[in-house]
């Protein structure tokens, strides 16, 4: 009778695996079974966007972490802030942002290099934050750049302002473009930001103008962000086929 009864458990246990595989989970914690890209040490620091596209990463945002005021489109791609009467109709979270009309990524850098561009439209900060930056009215300033645990960098109407620890510092000489491009070498605590610039208009040739190149000491994986004001909107840009 054991030897019937523990055959007939274990004849239950391998149905139960059968029917519910155990999914593996990546470092950002959602089900995946991807791998973060290989880091290779002793690489020399990118010089054109040619080199930055070597380290292209796919972006989406996190609408649990979106601000009430913000509008996620185009399944992640693109953020909306339109008045503050626009009130997006979703829960509130733990991880929403309460008052900084700000949205994360689903995925950060931790220990690997990342590039990224967005093309903005209005008024728009680009961030990176560590991520357990504060994100309620009880943890203090939120805003990217308004603490010591992020960072951020937008068009102030006449030239670029990069903010950190509240402090912000104004990048003059750098024309407006509509794109921004964020390079981040996660162990090697570097955080560059670019302005993508279109060298003709009859081509797709783009190149990026250096302004503001961080040096840091990243303790914690690192979350790409936007910071949106009214009438203004952000897409995280595809990689060029």
């Amino acid at each position: 009778v054991y030897i019937f009864q523990k055959r007939n458990c274990h004849l239950f246990i391998s149905w139960i695996s059968l029917c519910f595989p155990a999914k593996t989970k990546n470092n950002s914690g959602n089900n995946s079974t991807e791998k973060s890209p290989t880091y290779e040490p002793n690489v020399p620091e990118p010089k054109c966007r040619a080199d930055l596209i070597k380290y292209w990463i796919p972006l989406s945002l996190d609408d649990k972490t979106a601000n009430r005021a913000l509008w996620i489109a185009k399944d992640g791609a693109k953020v909306v802030r339109k008045t503050d009467d626009a009130i997006c109709p979703v829960l509130e979270r733990p991880e929403r942002y309460e008052y900084a009309p700000q949205v994360l990524c689903k995925d950060g850098i931790l220990g690997f290099r990342g590039y990224w561009e967005v093309e903005v439209s209005g008024w728009v900060v680009v961030g990176v934050a560590c991520e357990q930056a504060g994100r309620r009215n009880t943890d203090g300033p939120c805003g990217f750049g308004d603490n010591e645990e992020s960072w951020g960098i937008g068009w102030s109407g006449s030239c670029y302002q990069a903010w950190h620890k509240g402090q912000n510092k104004e990048i003059r000489g750098v024309p407006e473009c509509s794109s921004i491009g964020v390079y981040l070498d996660h162990p090697a605590g570097l955080l560059h930001f670019y302005a993508v610039e279109n060298l003709k208009e009859d081509t797709r040739g783009k190149e990026v103008i250096l302004l503001q190149q961080i040096k840091s000491s990243f303790k914690e994986k690192m979350m790409p962000g936007f910071w949106l004001g009214m009438q203004s909107e952000c897409s995280i840009m595809k990689k060029e086929a």
